[in-house]
């Protein structure tokens, strides 16, 4: 893989990170009162279009110089794809909110949207690092960090579920959230993929 092909790649893999950041701090604004879920969703699929245009810049670039054919330069394409998966998740979180017609966050979920804007920052610094790459410094610590945030929302999300069906009087009422944990679930689940896939182009490139 030239180093000008790498570039060209990480490039695209900084923006997409930050494309996800922003999604993340949108999202954040479903906790306040008042917050009008319709333009939140709008805002975060604006947002979201613009990584898929990322995605599909690689995608050209990777038909173009015929990288298709170069091991390497795959596996760093599924990073890639990892976290451009990761912005379609959010918009999925903020898809069901306005689906569900949801206007109100209940108190045991906002930790949720933190952690959510936490793991996306840490990912950045973690492709940051990945860049600088040098076999003396292989970003293990980082990977393992941004895999955690994973195990801990399945902790968070089985108490979230248990009080849900414990407690919940209001069948639609469960539904909904029982729909907007799993929403969050599969976005943690998507920063534990990234997190796997970094790790694997680490060990590629010993």
């Amino acid at each position: 893989m030239r180093e000008t092909d790498r570039e060209f790649v990480f490039t695209c893999l900084t923006r997409l990170c930050q494309s996800l950041i922003s999604e993340c701090e949108v999202l954040c604004e479903l906790i306040d009162e008042g917050s009008v879920v319709d333009s939140v969703a709008r805002h975060i699929s604006s947002l979201e279009n613009e990584a898929d245009n990322i995605n599909h810049e690689v995608q050209y670039y990777y038909q173009d110089n015929r990288l298709y054919k170069d091991p390497d330069c795959m596996i760093l394409y599924e990073v890639v794809s990892s976290v451009e998966e990761c912005t379609d998740l959010v918009y999925d979180i903020a898809k069901t909110f306005k689906i569900l017609n949801i206007n109100s966050v209940k108190d045991n979920i906002v930790s949720s949207f933190m952690s959510a804007g936490t793991g996306a920052v840490r990912m950045s610094e973690l492709i940051n690092r990945i860049r600088k790459l040098n076999k003396a410094d292989t970003p293990i610590r980082d990977i393992i960090e941004l895999d955690h945030f994973s195990v801990e929302y399945k902790k968070i999300y089985e108490l979230n579920m248990k009080k849900l069906y414990i407690d919940g009087t209001d069948p639609l009422e469960v539904m909904r959230w029982t729909a907007v944990y799993d929403a969050f679930k599969k976005l943690f689940e998507g920063y534990e993929n990234v997190a796997e896939t970094c790790g694997k182009y680490c060990l590629v490139t010993e």
